[in-house]
């Protein structure tokens, strides 16, 4: 098996004894042309789980006289298409029966398919001498054939998309090519467009690429493979194909959305389906690809090679020469590794015809990261001895897993390369550490190490990098501390692969010793070339000198642009997280820096919250360490908002710079309040003015809030007993943290501290801020109520004005109140106080008695009227509380006296809220009429009121409806004339014998088709009227 990451070369069908010229797969079928005319036909078969195939050969089908060219597969007609003799012949899928030889096509070099517009047909597109000639893209299908002249003769067809292509490049020769233009709908339906390449690039590869050769200096492509070892190599071998005296056959292949890549010469160029270029580099290879093929993201090319030879003083000998499959990254152009063909026993090797193994090999997404089977190639020797008796063998090309690819990329130090091959083939599938967020955060550190100090940080911004991290690549005297790291150990420190380059390292001069080069054509396959591409002091330790460069001011301005975006981004989960306080959790200095590596590199939205506190402390800390060396002027400033930096650490700092308000505020950030009210209170002694003492401390205290109720009671005591008043706005200011406080707990201490300070309090909560819960409401009575006994108890002379100040607090609280509860006050009460007892017998719903207390006791009838008043606005029933009075007034007791007159009074003046008939049932038989006179006025009054209300809506809506009947009946029997002289209003045309609209209520006429138009001027006319 091949390791994982690493492509590798297997003989799956070797020495087949005869010499294959043709190679395709199909499906579960793999068809092989020979030399001699015949197509052998294989089985393929791949079990789940498996990467090699199992081929066996099923039977050979003598198809022709001379050597199969090429060969394919009409998918949707199920047919195979071949080129032998320079004749096109379709045959049977199935049976490879001779169906149509295709005449139009004749003198045919090459051909391609593609899937017609409706993905039911194929359209067959063969290159011929001097012509290209199309089938199947117009509505006849194959019967209809389309053909044009050209100047010269294609020899390779690249289109520009599998189905229903509209442009294909037609290759000439590695130097010539043109755009081919089919449009179904025209007259002509086929037409080139020359294709002419500007810009520096191109010019600038050639002179490089001659330089190179004529000086005898290393090549600037990055194949790994010298000049030295490809096409100069080669003079004077004739009988090798492509590189002696026939000219190399161009090549090319479809890459994605599109584009094509098209070897010119030695350079691969990258043109749309329009013909322009689509990329500023192109590829460049040692020599001439014989073929060249694409899969996602790689760009695969077969070029000859020939190894250096054993004894390097022996300069007229020449080795053998070979193949090499390079491998490139399609996003990115450079190369990821060279796979030699061994050298077979005698003579050398050649390979061509990269054969695809999927069914469309330009699908611009992976379907899968892991290793499998690529391409099939053929490999011939070159003696003719050899080629006779073995023949040629069948190559797959299998591809390393993605995954590794990805680790052995990062591992050289070309994170760029990782980062083009995953955005090439999508995230899907990757592992989180080869994906894009963690590729592009190694790509910033190499850019910091390159001193692209602001780029990296922005990337680390946007990848939400742990701040830990980034802190350790600054110097541990001023920033990191314990979190330093020398340089050399960056890459491993943000999760790169064990071994991993800061930066790639490459050699001076591409030249390979033999030893290395054999060894690694023993294995078959290689590891990424890059690995070769080491430099000869490469492995030399840079970190002393590294570590003694300072950092520009730069690098400190990118760091507080990297903090200061960390803590804007802090500021919403730290808001709406509860995370545990900082005395709950080990100090940030007592960690290791191990455990402040391993803080996730996440959204902080996404934190628990001990990890979103520790991130802010590390955010926090890091940040007024910058600020010190960079912006001194801004620590205040820091220090006095809520922030969770390490007060160990900074501490110190702040006292040897006497910044005791600046402390503060940090303290206060952090939660350590009882050290800022000891250095308060420290402060406070020193102050004579109470104005100057108190405030400080009580402002404190006030923001606090209710998590730390217990220091705030503790602390408050001292100052109760300076000034109680000043004391009182600890619990009553307008602020949202004094508010907050448990209002239960406050009263109990400030009942046991000052009752007068309880009373005033309670007013405030439950005046000012609505309290409505029954407990508080009782307390505030009850001391109401103890005021008037202690009242009572005092002088009579003295104490009367207080006591009716008293009394009535008292009951304006209880008329106002609803929260207490009233049996709850009753038993509370130590003597007689009738106002009282009434307001709390008529809240427990016992009217009758309260009414007595008003009536008998009191004689206060209007406060009985009042009162009544009060409970029939919550239940208006004329046989309720009125007619109870009233009942009261004529039907005492026995022991009570009859109240007429104020009976009299109360019908005269609620006589509405009370059932005649009840009333007049309880006045007495000698009342007059003169007496009951007002009664009997109001009572008729409203009942004829109602009646009458009745009966003039009853009127109204009659009114109303006969209205409508009559506009309804006017619309139905309005008629219009059209005469011939009569216009539209909207469009001003006339009517004539048109279909016609009448608008409603006026009787405007319009066209039919006028009619919503009119109708929606109509509605803005008489809106803007309104």
């Amino acid at each position: 098996m091949t390791p994982s990451g690493e492509f590798s070369l297997h003989p799956l069908l070797p020495a087949l004894k005869t010499r294959i010229t043709a190679i395709h797969h199909h499906d579960d079928r793999l068809y092989l042309g020979t030399s001699t005319g015949h197509i052998r036909v294989y089985s393929w078969e791949l079990d789940t789980g498996e990467t090699k195939p199992t081929v066996k050969h099923i039977k050979a089908y003598p198809v022709s006289r001379k050597a199969i060219d090429q060969i394919g597969v009409l998918p949707n007609e199920r047919k195979i298409v071949v080129i032998s003799d320079s004749t096109v012949t379709l045959y049977s899928l199935d049976e490879l029966r001779q169906i149509k030889v295709l005449t139009l096509a004749r003198y045919a070099h090459c051909f391609a398919i593609a899937s017609n517009a409706t993905g039911t047909g194929d359209v067959l597109f063969v290159g011929c001498r001097k012509k290209i000639v199309v089938f199947g893209a117009g509505r006849g299908g194959f019967k209809e054939a389309w053909d044009l002249s050209l100047p010269h003769s294609p020899r390779h067809v690249v289109l520009s998309s599998s189905l229903s292509p509209r442009t294909a490049h037609l290759l000439y020769s590695t130097t010539s090519s043109t755009l081919l233009s089919i449009d179904p709908e025209s007259s002509t339906h086929l037409s080139v467009t020359d294709i002419t390449l500007t810009g520096p690039q191109y010019s600038q590869e050639k002179s490089a690429s001659s330089s190179a050769e004529g000086s005898g200096g290393p090549s600037t492509s990055g194949s790994g493979l010298s000049k030295g070892m490809g096409v100069s190599a080669l003079s004077g071998l004739g009988g090798y194909v492509g590189l002696g005296g026939k000219a190399a056959n161009p090549v090319g292949t479809r890459t994605v959305k599109g584009e094509a890549c098209i070897a010119r010469e030695d350079n691969g160029i990258f043109l749309s389906s329009e013909g322009s270029s689509t990329r500023s580099s192109s590829l460049t290879w040692s020599a001439p690809p014989e073929s060249l093929a694409y899969s996602n993201p790689f760009i695969y090319s077969i070029v000859p090679f020939v190894p250096p030879t054993a004894s390097s003083s022996a300069s007229s000998s020449v080795s053998p020469p070979t193949s090499a499959i390079q491998v490139h990254l399609s996003p990115t152009l450079h190369l990821y590794t060279t796979l030699i063909l061994p050298l077979p026993s005698a003579g050398g090797l050649t390979a061509q015809h990269l054969c695809p193994i999927r069914s469309s090999s330009n699908s611009t997404l992976a379907s899968s990261v892991s290793s499998s089977i690529k391409f099939l190639f053929i490999s011939t020797p070159l003696d003719k001895t050899l080629a006779t008796s073995e023949g040629s063998s069948i190559w797959s090309i299998e591809s390393g897993d993605l995954g590794e690819c990805v680790d052995s990329l990062v591992q050289e130090g070309r994170v760029a390369d990782a980062i083009g091959l995953v955005e090439a083939v999508g995230e899907s599938g990757f592992a989180p550490s080869r994906r894009l967020p963690h590729l592009k955060t190694l790509m910033a550190v190499q850019r910091f190490a390159q001193g692209q100090y602001q780029t990296a940080m922005e990337t680390f911004v946007t990848y939400n990098v742990n701040p830990a991290l980034v802190i350790s690549l600054f110097p541990a005297e001023t920033i990191s501390g314990r979190l330093h790291n020398n340089r050399e150990a960056w890459m491993s420190l943000f999760g790169a692969v064990d071994g991993a380059l800061l930066e790639p390292r490459f050699e001076t001069q591409p030249q390979e010793t033999s030893k290395g080069l054999l060894s690694r054509v023993a294995h078959v396959h290689k590891k990424s070339s890059v690995e070769t591409l080491k430099s000869k002091n490469g492995d030399k330790d840079l970190s002393s000198t590294v570590n003694d460069v300072v950092l520009p001011r730069a690098a400190y301005e990118a760091l507080v642009y990297f903090l200061t975006d960390r803590r804007q981004k802090l500021n919403a989960p730290m808001a709406t997280t509860e995370v545990p306080s900082e005395s709950s959790l080990a100090p940030l200095s007592s960690l290791a820096a191990e455990t402040l590596y391993a803080l996730p590199s996440t959204p902080f939205s996404d934190l628990n919250p001990e990890t979103l506190l520790r991130m802010a402390q590390v955010v926090y800390t890091a940040l007024i360490k910058v600020y010190l060396v960079a912006r001194p002027i801004l620590v205040g400033s820091l220090c006095r908002i809520e922030n969770w930096c390490d007060v160990e650490e900074v501490e110190g700092l702040l006292k040897d710079q006497k910044k005791f308000s600046d402390l503060v505020d940090l303290y206060q950030g952090k939660k350590m309040h009882k050290k800022a009210l000891a250095m308060l209170h420290d402060l406070a002694m020193e102050e004579e003015d109470k104005l100057d003492r108190y405030p400080p401390t009580i402002e404190y205290l006030q923001k606090l809030g209710p998590s730390e109720l217990p220091l705030i009671l503790e602390t408050s005591k001292w100052i109760f007993k300076g000034d109680p008043g000043m004391a009182l706005k600890i619990f009553t200011a307008d602020k949202a943290g004094v508010e907050a406080l448990p209002r239960m707990e406050v009263m109990r201490f400030l009942d046991e501290t000052d009752e007068t300070c309880c009373s005033k309090y309670l007013e405030h909560i439950i005046d000012d801020l609505g309290e409505t819960r029954s407990e508080f409401h009782d307390r505030l009575a009850e001391l109401y109520l103890a005021r008037v006994d202690e009242q009572s108890m005092s002088d009579i002379e003295m104490t009367k004005p207080l006591m009716t100040d008293g009394l009535a607090r008292l009951l304006d609280f209880l008329a106002r109140s609803h929260s207490y509860r009233p049996y709850r006050i009753s038993q509370k009460l130590t003597r007689d106080i009738p106002e009282v007892q009434a307001v709390l017998l008529g809240r427990q719903g016992r009217h009758e008695e309260a009414l007595k207390i008003y009536l008998y006791r009191l004689k206060d009838y209007s406060a009985a009227e009042s009162y009544c008043a009060q409970v029939y606005a919550k239940d208006p029933d004329p046989k309720g509380i009125f007619l109870l009075l009233l009942t009261l007034y004529l039907r005492p007791s026995s022991s009570d006296p009859v109240l007429l007159e104020p009976a009299l009074s109360l019908i005269g003046t609620h006589g509405t809220r009370l059932d005649a008939e009840q009333v007049l049932g309880l006045l007495p038989p000698l009342v007059t009429m003169k007496q009951v006179e007002a009664f009997m006025f109001k009572t008729l009054r409203d009942g004829f009121a109602r009646k009458n209300n009745g009966q003039i809506v009853k009127e109204l809506l009659m009114a109303r409806r006969d209205q409508m009947d009559r506009i309804l009946l006017d619309l139905q029997v309005h008629r219009v004339r059209i005469t011939d002289q009569r216009l539209c209003p909207q469009c001003h045309k006339r009517l004539g014998q048109s279909a016609i609209a009448v608008h409603a209520p006026r009787g405007e006429v319009t066209h039919l088709h006028c009619k919503d138009s009119f109708a929606l001027t109509l509605s803005k006319m008489r809106g803007g009227m309104r």
